[in-house]
């Protein structure tokens, strides 16, 4: 099997996978780099050749796997993409939002090529999407050959998918993004316990590191300190979060705190896309029981929109829970203008707990110290930051320990690494060197140079 990252950058962004098996040409997940706008967030697909797919997998719905999807349809009109059940009922969804997302970009920025894709596009991708259930393994067939998927859930957001794809007696495990720990509204990932020849690895926490007391329980805790003591406080407390997976898995856990008594009767604030994916995670459960989430969840929480009156400097007069998207305090966002609303005030507390790309407004804002400014660009407002920043370790990836662990009990010959940034990916590959003395570990694949595994 050959193996080839269309991704342009060395990084996590585009994240796009050419495999070549025999006769067999697929491409695993079609993202969009958020750190560039237009064609430069493009994987290349100009690399492979138009209408020659034998099909397209995508493993969850996050952007920076999905975003581009439709380009990659477009190009390979008769190539079925295949997804787990959660993803089929979120994909066109999502990518919606990605369209209206770049219309607003193009006017902006005065990038011509934006939309990427219109909702026709979005049309060939719903007509020629096809579920595969978990475990369930799919065959294809060409030239007297056979290749078989296989989906496998990896605990990152509701679908996410690790695969094993077999080919001529060799089977190459791709992780996707994984979380073996369970989640409020999810299972922690589910993969075989089998043979596997090679792995294609993520790395994203690769150059974080964990206390050893970590524990995720404790910091859901320490969360629910924060949040009881900014009430008592009468502030405001605001959660930045992702609109899919990352909202509802709060609501889930403010919901559950107060039937439990261990927080009291808050209110809560949302709004966005994060609150229609919540009708769709009412769907999965539904459909499939994937999810452990249910619409009656805002109902007894009574959840509000909050106020439109929102401004720089002016903290709300409805003090509560502000849950809103996006998690890094991208411009534009609801989270972006609550947090210039807040920041200022110290009875006030924001609270991150996911990942924050340092070159986002949320990532800058996390490492400022008390009494800093901090300017807010599309507002023109320059706030003191006099509440309380508090980041807390619930991401949705694997620690690197996990992931480390998780390689060497496979014991493949082939290490892929992938999907992390250049110091990521460098810590992987001194520990697995320390313990791997045979096969290869192929550290950071050049874009468009392919690779036998």
């Amino acid at each position: 099997m050959k193996i080839t990252d269309l991704n342009k950058e060395k990084r996590i962004g585009a994240n796009s996978l050419y495999i070549e098996a025999g006769p067999f040409k697929l491409v695993i997940d079609a993202g969009l780099d958020p750190k560039s706008i237009g064609n430069a967030a493009m994987p290349d697909f100009e690399f492979t050749e138009a209408d020659s797919l034998d099909c397209i997998i995508l493993t969850h719905c996050h952007l920076d796997h999905l975003g581009s999807l439709p380009v990659l349809a477009r190009r390979n009109p008769n190539a079925p993409i295949y997804m787990s059940p959660p993803t089929e009922v979120l994909a066109v969804r999502m990518l919606r939002n990605s369209i209206n997302v770049m219309k607003r970009q193009k006017l902006e920025k005065n990038i011509p090529e934006l939309p990427l894709y219109s909702y026709p596009d979005l049309d060939r991708v719903y007509n020629n999407s096809q579920v595969v259930k978990f475990a369930k393994i799919k065959e294809l067939h060409k030239d007297g050959e056979t290749l078989s998927i296989t989906f496998h859930p990896s605990g990152h957001i509701p679908g996410a998918s690790a695969l094993i794809i077999e080919y001529n007696n060799k089977k190459t495990l791709f992780s996707g993004d994984i979380l073996f720990k369970e989640q409020h509204i999810l299972s922690g990932a589910k993969i075989p316990d089998e043979k596997i020849d090679a792995i294609v690895l993520e790395t994203t926490r690769g150059a974080t590191q964990r206390a050893p007391e970590h524990d995720r329980s404790l910091e859901l805790k320490r969360l629910l300190e924060v949040i009881i003591e900014t009430y008592e406080n009468d502030g405001c407390c605001l959660i930045p979060v992702f609109a899919l997976g990352r909202m509802q898995e709060m609501l889930s856990l403010i919901h559950s705190s107060i039937n439990e008594g261990v927080l009291p009767e808050i209110p809560v604030f949302c709004t966005g896309l994060g609150m229609d994916i919540a009708n769709y995670m009412d769907t999965i459960h539904k459909k499939t029981g994937l999810v452990k989430f249910q619409k009656k969840i805002i109902r007894e929480l009574k959840v509000a929109p909050p106020s439109r009156n929102l401004k720089p400097g002016r903290t709300p007069a409805e003090k509560g829970i502000y849950l809103l998207s996006s998690g890094m305090l991208v411009e534009h966002t609801p989270s972006y203008i609550a947090a210039a609303s807040i920041l200022d005030a110290p009875e006030n507390n924001i609270c991150f707990v996911g990942y924050c790309d340092p070159s986002t407004p949320g990532g800058a804002l996390r490492n400022s110290q008390q009494g800093d400014s901090f300017y807010f660009n599309t507002l023109e407002y320059e706030a003191t930051v006099n509440a309380g920043i508090h980041t807390f370790d619930l991401s949705g990836h694997a620690d690197r320990e996990e992931l480390m662990q998780f390689a060497i009990d496979k014991s493949p010959e082939t290490i892929f690494l992938t999907h992390g940034d250049l110091e990521a990916r460098e810590w992987f590959f001194n520990e697995l060197t320390k313990v791997k003395k045979d096969g290869q570990i192929i550290i950071n694949p050049e874009p468009k140079i392919t690779y036998n595994l």
